[in-house]
């Protein structure tokens, strides 16, 4: 089986995947690909981009690249031209390891729905959180100052229209800050699965 995680920039997916049993739930971190896509491709980023997205040491400046990247959709959509690909094959290919191995394969993806994901999930877990809430753990997480914040949650409006349509059974999980509320839904949904 193959779960889809989605849900909006800080709305909780990293810790409901971290809840998950290890015992039954194997979790992909398509975000932590997307950091392992930047240096696969660092050609093709450099070509689309130039020199001042790549460091001394030849790796990819992500602090440089982010803000251009979310500033301006065009060029947000040239760096998942080259991303999204690599990132997709490598997760689906680790969730027929991890089916081959009896786990449940989540894929933990805020652009799960655009990155053509749905169709391979038998399960969809979509985890929300009120804005305010959201932009108060991207400032304590990252330094995200409001316009910053304000920029990447735009950039991810279209994250969840359309799984209900899909097909795929969609659960929502509401996580608005209380760990034990969250940590009971996930336990019903462990229960559920």
């Amino acid at each position: 089986m193959i779960i889809g995680l989605t849900g909006k920039i800080c709305a909780g997916k990293d810790t409901l995947a971290s809840m998950l049993p290890h015992d039954r739930f194997f979790v992909i971190d398509v975000d932590g690909l997307g950091h392992e896509a930047l240096s696969e491709n660092v050609s093709a980023i450099r070509h689309a981009f130039g020199d001042s997205v790549i460091k001394a040491d030849g790796s990819v400046d992500r602090k440089v690249l982010g803000p251009m990247v979310f500033a301006d959709k065009e060029k947000l959509e040239t760096l998942n031209s080259i991303t999204h690909p690599w990132m997709v094959e490598r997760a689906l290919g680790m969730a027929r390891d991890a089916e081959e191995k009896g786990l449940i394969a989540v894929i933990n993806a805020a652009l799960l729905e655009s990155m053509g994901f749905v169709p391979h999930c038998d399960r969809i877990i979509l985890v929300t959180a009120p804005y305010e809430v959201r932009e108060r753990r991207a400032w304590l997480r990252s330094g995200l100052d409001k316009d910053e914040f304000r920029r990447r949650s735009e950039a991810q409006k279209e994250i969840g229209l359309s799984l209900f349509s899909s097909g795929r059974p969609v659960i929502t999980i509401i996580n608005g800050g209380d760990e034990d509320s969250l940590s009971r839904q996930v336990s019903f949904l462990c229960d559920t699965i």
